[in-house]
């Protein structure tokens, strides 16, 4: 096969462009053509891309550029990060490394939100991932901020009703075939008693939605929440089956659908729940009277159209002792399916507060937890948690 040759002068023309399969020599990418020099930044991945912007005015427009933005999201790599909340209720990127047997976690940069109405740092008080943005709810402040990190964009907005929780997700637009994305204020304390209102980021309003609930069937743990596919998923519990599950919302039909876990059951020692990539659900689960951690993956991102089940698998199991048992009571955990390893939260009770992370525990597929030392402490409003994001070039406005 013969390779695909193109030539530049700098370094780091040569470097996009070998990491792209091309060979180089002699003139720059500005000489090329507009087009030919468009398919091969879609391919180059979102953190790389970001180094871009000041190269020259005809790169920056790109990031502005909504057709761009959605050919990059297609072609380019995924680069999954791990996220948090520091003590300074800032955004704090990981690096987690799993290899030559020897785990490890490293900060790689902590990221502050500005409010650029006064140029005033905020206080990030509670963090929601969904397809590259962040949904932020602000210390003492009655405004939320979609903000993606990768590009700097913002967009801020006032909420309507007080003792909300809000989660972003999206749909795809027949018609434009653009992601509309959507963030849904909720406040569910049981069957009865639940409220729903939605925003619309592309035509800046709220409005109450009428939503048919599951009957007999609440939010389990408000908090306990991710998205997958620009759906939202929490935990629910059928007060008259006395079972535990799944609940998802869906932005296009706003309406709830129960779904299954692994097995059904009333009451566990630990549940937790997570998304593995952009692909799959994954939960910890614990059953009463045990001292085993499973971790379960679903086998598919579809429901079965007989059954209308979720199918799932287990991905290991771990033997965690009495005297361990509270270095597992974090909310979060994050799965590497292909390594086979399970990165868990560890929580410290200090002054009724919980401060963390002095420690993450490490799970492979030999069943070890290991204990990983890490330097960062955050204090954020519930326990702490560990967030799978993937920068993005996608635009909120």
């Amino acid at each position: 096969m013969t390779k695909k040759r193109l030539t530049s002068k700098t370094s780091f023309d040569l470097e996009i462009l070998r990491v792209l399969g091309f060979e180089c020599s002699v003139i720059t990418m500005s000489e090329l053509p507009h087009d030919l020099l468009e398919e091969i930044l879609c391919r180059v991945p979102a953190t790389s891309l970001k180094r871009l912007r000041s190269t020259c005015k005809q790169w920056n427009r790109l990031f502005s550029d909504k057709k761009f933005s959605k050919k990059h999201s297609a072609k380019a790599a995924k680069q999954f990060m791990v996220l948090t909340l520091t003590k300074k209720f800032e955004v704090c990127l990981l690096n987690v490394s799993l290899h030559n047997g020897v785990p490890s976690l490293e900060v790689t940069c902590e990221l502050s939100l500005t409010d650029h109405s006064n140029s005033n740092h905020v206080n990030i008080d509670q963090v929601f991932h969904c397809d590259g943005l962040l949904l932020c709810t602000i210390k003492e402040d009655s405004r939320i901020v979609v903000w993606n990190p990768c590009t700097s964009e913002t967009k801020w907005i006032q909420t309507k009703c007080s003792f909300h929780d809000f989660v972003l997700g999206y749909y795809q637009d027949n018609k434009t075939g653009n992601k509309r994305y959507m963030i849904l204020s909720y406040k569910c304390y049981n069957c009865h008693d639940q409220e729903f209102i939605i925003y619309d980021i592309s035509s800046n309003s709220w409005r109450i939605i009428d939503v048919t609930p599951i009957p007999n069937y609440h939010f389990a743990y408000p908090y306990y929440r991710v998205s997958l596919k620009g759906k939202t998923y929490w935990f629910g519990h059928d007060e008259k089956e006395e079972e535990l599950g799944l609940i998802s919302f869906d932005y296009k039909t706003e309406r709830f659908k129960r779904l299954n876990l692994p097995y059904m059951c009333d009451r566990y020692e630990d549940l937790y729940l997570s998304v593995v990539g952009d692909e799959k659900h994954s939960v910890l689960l614990e059953r009463e009277d045990t001292s085993r951690k499973e971790i379960w993956v679903t086998t598919t991102n579809k429901i079965d159209d007989e059954t209308k089940e979720m199918s799932w698998s287990k991905l290991l199991e771990v033997e965690v002792h009495t005297a361990g048992r509270d270095s597992w009571r974090g909310i979060s955990f994050l799965v590497d399916e292909k390594k086979k390893a399970v990165v868990c939260c560890e929580k410290r009770l200090f002054n009724n507060l919980y401060l963390s992370l002095k420690a993450v525990s490490i799970v492979e597929e030999d069943s070890k937890v290991r204990q990983v030392a890490f330097r960062v402490i955050t204090v954020t409003s519930y326990w702490p948690y560990l967030v799978d994001y993937v920068p993005s070039l996608i635009q909120i406005q």
